[in-house]
Parts: structure tokens; sequence; C-alpha cells
């Protein structure tokens, strides 16, 4: 047992360090600074995290306005990964880098977790593999230097998929490690709410003692995030609240793209769904017919169609009580998953959880019946051959099939100087009006609101929050296609005063400031 146990170790040890090897070249070779605007929002909230000021978000909308004033509470974001990375930038300083930090921490915590799971249900030479083709995957060493959500989401499900299934997890206390974990899950992406009725139901039956086990489970996760809802409870009498709710409404006619945000106006969902039925169908089925085009590509899977398709088969293929007790919980998760984001919106990046299980699947099952026929046709001395030949030609196949990493520049860079000039003529208890709101909120440290729909709703920002500043810049001719053109000619006509501000410095290429 023990040597076990030591096998065990130095093969996690050692492919953990593969996995934070190949981590580190591609953050040297490839991180330029944060380029996801979500990414810059969560630095921002971090940020006040570590300076002790609670889950404050300096990124605002029309909409949010509608519900708090400045300084506002998180109303959208999710917060575990913002409590994590404060934690980063406490040690880092609030730099871009610590995000990038954040990320990659996850991205290699995964590393171990894929091992475990490969290893419990089809071996050591599949875990191997799998750590392998992860760590070595061009879009999820991508996500792993975003500073965004999806490494810290991969792990927790990974992690919560491992504790509900485990072995030695068993007993009453994997009961409650298991629902903790999820619990975490939730708070670090809300669709963890969808997967609790099948994590639960699975549970019930791993288990096989009646109800108790899910009911440790469920009471597991609610006492992760009962602070969070009580917080939103006490703020929003909501305890589920985020503005997120509102998206059923968005991607339709009447509220193209993600325009809502930019109105100060509360819609009923409801009330929206029961009137504009119609609407709501055909934005389902325009969702639809976008993922039957990505479903097997890269885009939405994050590994070549040829990995998803293994999956798909192993899926299909009997490996055992170990392998095929967890396949109808992924599949029910997936669904669900699905199922919401076709009525909210369809973003491929949030099906990013279930890669590793693709891989793991995709290897495991090749490998399962390479080892069958060789059983079959007698040639014992070469199943381990053919399993490095697989696994190398699965990881090159993965590697060239996917679009080759480059370097972004960052959109911090064109607009550095504009955004210290604001930062210095506005305090920080003051607003700063403008379609950079994600670049202005995080690199000048003050509250950035993004405009509102049209020129004309200027006053209705000024009437919620005490607007020190406006700043439009050239961006606004091709990057938010969901507000009115007004915008466009007020870029080009600048006049000199503007709802009582003055103009104060124009651009030519980079826009008008506003005082």
């Amino acid at each position: 047992m023990n040597r076990l146990y030591l096998k065990t170790a130095a093969a996690l040890i050692l492919s953990t360090l593969f996995t934070a090897a190949i981590w580190y070249l591609y953050y040297k070779t490839y991180f330029t600074g944060l380029i996801l605007n979500d990414a810059m929002d969560y630095a921002g909230i971090a940020r006040n995290v570590a300076r002790g000021q609670g889950f404050i978000s300096q990124y605002i909308t029309p909409l949010g306005l509608a519900h708090h004033g400045i300084p506002q509470p998180d109303l959208w974001r999710a917060p575990l990964w913002p409590l994590i990375l404060a934690g980063f930038q406490k040690v880092l300083g609030f730099t871009d880098e610590a995000s990038a930090l954040g990320s990659g921490f996850f991205f290699i915590l995964t590393g171990p977790v894929i091992f475990l799971l490969a290893r419990q249900w089809f071996g050591y030479m599949t875990a191997i593999g799998a750590v392998f083709v992860y760590s070595l995957t061009p879009s999820l060493l991508s996500f792993s230097i975003s500073g965004m959500t999806e490494p810290i989401a991969m792990f927790l499900m990974a992690l919560a998929v491992l504790t509900v299934s485990n072995q030695r997890l068993k007993n009453t206390l994997g009961d409650w490690l298991a629902g903790g974990v999820l619990g975490l899950f939730y708070l670090a992406r809300y669709n963890g709410l969808l997967f609790l009725p099948f994590f639960l139901i699975y549970r019930w039956h791993y288990r096989k003692k009646g109800l108790p086990p899910a009911g440790r489970m469920l009471l597991g996760f609610l006492a992760v995030i009962l602070p969070w809802l009580i917080r939103n409870t006490v703020l929003f009498q909501n305890p589920l609240f985020s503005l997120q709710k509102y998206e059923p409404v968005m991607f339709t006619r009447l509220y193209p793209d993600y325009s809502l945000y930019l109105f100060t106006s509360k819609v009923e969902v409801g009330q929206f769904v029961t009137n504009h039925l119609d609407l709501l169908i055909v934005k389902i089925s325009e969702n639809w017919l976008l993922y039957r085009e990505i479903a097997l590509t890269d885009q939405i899977n994050f590994v070549t169609g040829f990995f998803f398709i293994l999956f798909v088969i192993s899926l299909l293929i009997p490996f055992g009580k170990k392998v095929s007790g967890i396949k109808p919980l992924l599949i029910m998760c997936y669904l669900s998953q699905l199922g919401a984001l076709l009525v909210i919106h369809l973003i491929p990046r949030l099906f990013v959880i279930f890669t590793p299980f693709y891989i793991i699947f995709a290897i495991g099952g090749l490998l399962k019946i390479g080892y069958y026929l060789a059983e079959k046709l007698n040639f014992r001395t070469v199943p381990h051959l053919l399993a490095v030949i697989f696994i190398l030609f699965l990881s090159f196949q993965n590697i060239v099939g996917q679009k080759p990493p480059e370097m972004v520049p960052p959109d911090r860079e064109r607009y550095s100087r504009i955004i210290r000039e604001l930062a210095s003529m506005v305090p920080n208890d003051q607003l700063i009006l403008t379609n950079e709101g994600h670049l202005v909120s995080w690199y000048g440290d003050r509250f950035a609101c993004k405009i509102p729909y049209s020129v004309q709703m200027i006053p209705e920002i000024q009437s919620r929050a005490r607007v020190g500043a406006f700043f439009l810049s050239d961006r606004i001719l091709w990057h938010m296609p969901e507000a009115d053109p007004s915008w466009k000619r007020l870029y080009f006509q600048q006049p000199r005063e503007l709802y009582g501000m003055k103009l104060v410095e124009s651009m030519p290429f980079r826009g008008a400031i506003y005082k």
C-alpha cells in the first residue's frame, strides 16, 4: 500500500511540475497584460477587497445605477475569484501580473485533479497522458494567463466531480466535503446552482444509504454559500441577486446585444417573457443554430473536434461501474448548462469546465480499446508502446488543430496617458462617464460608468451619481454597436459644452475629455 502511495505521489509531483513548467514558458512568452474587459472588472473588485473595502465594483453600468449609487457593491460577479485574487494582489501588488499568476495557479492546480480523476477511472497511463495533453492545449494556456474565472472554474468543477465520486471519500466527511466544494464552485460560477440537483442525485445513488448522504452534501453546499446569500438579501432583498438576471431579455430584437445594460430602467423579466415569448423563441433558435455550428470545434470545446468525438464515443462504451456511473452526471450538467445558455446567451467559454473530461475520456477510451484489441490479438508486449504513440498523436493533433497562440497588445498602452490625466482630475468619490469603463476603472482606480444608450441620456446618469468627467474614445466608432449612433456624431462634432461639462481636451484619433 505504501508503495502505491509513493508511486501516486511521485507521479502527481512530476506531472504538476511539468504543467507548471509549460505554464511558465507560456506566460513569459505571451503575457502582455490583461486583454479581456471582464478580467479588469474582477481585478478592480479584488483591489477593493484587498484594501478592506469589501466587494465594491468600480466598473458601473447605467443599469447598475438603477439599483445602487456609488460606491456600488458588486451587483454582477460571483465573489470567489475576486476574493482569492485579492490575496495575490496583497503579495504582488495591484498589477496585471497578479491576475495572470492567479489564473496560472489554478491552471496548474487542475493538473493533479485531472490526474486523480483519470487514474480513478482508467489507470495511470491515461492519467499521465491526460495531464500531458491538458498542459499543452493552446486554448487552455490562453485562459491560464487571462485573469478570468475559467481556470478556477475548471479546477473546482473537476474537484467537485472527484470529491463526489472518490472511493476514499465514500463516507460522512466526504458528503460534507463534496457539498462544500460544489458550494465553492457556485461562488465562482453561479451556474453551479444548475448542477446541484444532479450532484445530489449522484451522491444518493453512489452512497446507497438513503437520503442522509445527499442531505449532508446539501447542507455542506449551503454552509459555504450562506454568507453570500445573506449579503445579497441585506443589500438587494434577494439572496440570488445578480444583474445577470436580466440577460434572458438581452440579445432580442427589443434589446439587441447587451444593450439593456445601457439603460437606467429596470425590466420585469417574467413579464417580458410572457409578453414577448416569440422574441425569446427566436433567440433560442438562433443560439441553437450557433451551437450546432460550433459544437464540434475548439471554439466551444477548447480541444479539437476529434477529442470531442472520442469523448462522445467513450460515453457510449461500457467501461465498468467506476466510469459508467459518472457519465449521467456529466451529461446532465452539460445539457442543463446548454439549455440555460440557449435562453440567456450562448457564451462558448463557459463550456471550458467540461474540457478536462473530454481529454480524460478521449484518451482513456482510446487506450481501453487499444488494450482490448492488443489482448485479443495476443500482442502482449506492445500495449504501453501503443499508449505512448496514441497520447503523442492526440496531443500533436490537438496542438496543430487549434489557432496558434499570439501576443495581443493590451488596450491600456493606447490610452495610458489619458487614463492618468482622468485620474488626476477626478476625485475618487466621483464618476467618470466613458465608453472605456473597464480600462478607466482598473488602470485609473476610479469609478467609471459605461455610457448610456444615447447622448441624450447623460442627464439620467448625472441625476444618479456625481459625474466628474466624461471621456469618449475613438473606439466608439466600432466597439459598441449596441449604442445609439448619436455617440458617433458626438465624437466627430465635439461641442464646447455638453450638459454642463466643458471640452477640456480634444485628441485626434483618441477622443475627447469633458469636465
